[in-house]
């Protein structure tokens, strides 16, 4: 497994980033802003980007040991390797995106359905929570997504 770890996600060299709709800050510890660039869960994060073909909110990924403990993080939980992902259904079918995370390698999965995300990682294949509710209707189509740019201070702008 290939990591780099880095003090703040500021210090990350524009050439060490290869995940076109990822930025640094949205991969580090929001309580410290320390990241752990773990490249092959990277590589699946942005595999299922790509699949899905519009964007994904993260809400959790890397976590330093000290966030992690402040949170209660389970112990040994993947975020502490930069391999686990907590993403929001807020614009997602649960169904379809747990299918195409499957997909493109994820093995670890816990459902949240009243905090509206799903956590995804590459540890064993496990599962927990409970699934979200099935939708009476499917999600409408969607206008072509617009470029994604996340801002100095962490909000996402989008740009025509």
């Amino acid at each position: 497994m290939t990591t780099t770890f880095h003090r703040h996600w500021r210090d990350v060299p524009e050439s060490a980033w290869r995940w076109p709709n990822f930025s640094p800050a949205e991969i580090a510890c929001r309580g410290t802003g320390k990241l752990l660039i773990n490249e092959p869960a990277l590589d699946k994060l942005q595999a299922l980007r790509d699949r899905l073909g519009k964007p994904l909110i993260v809400r959790s990924a890397y976590r330093s040991p000290e966030h992690n403990r402040a949170v209660g993080g389970a112990t040994r939980s993947k975020h502490l390797d930069g391999a686990a992902f907590d993403i929001a259904m807020a614009n997602h079918d649960p169904v379809a995106f747990e299918a195409a995370a499957r997909e493109v390698g994820f093995r670890g999965f816990g459902f949240y359905p009243r905090s509206g995300f799903i956590h995804v990682d590459l540890g064993p294949a496990r599962q927990w929570g409970e699934r979200f509710p099935v939708r009476e209707t499917a999600f409408a189509e969607e206008t072509p997504p617009a470029r994604e740019v996340l801002a100095e201070r962490r909000l996402l702008v989008t740009k025509p």
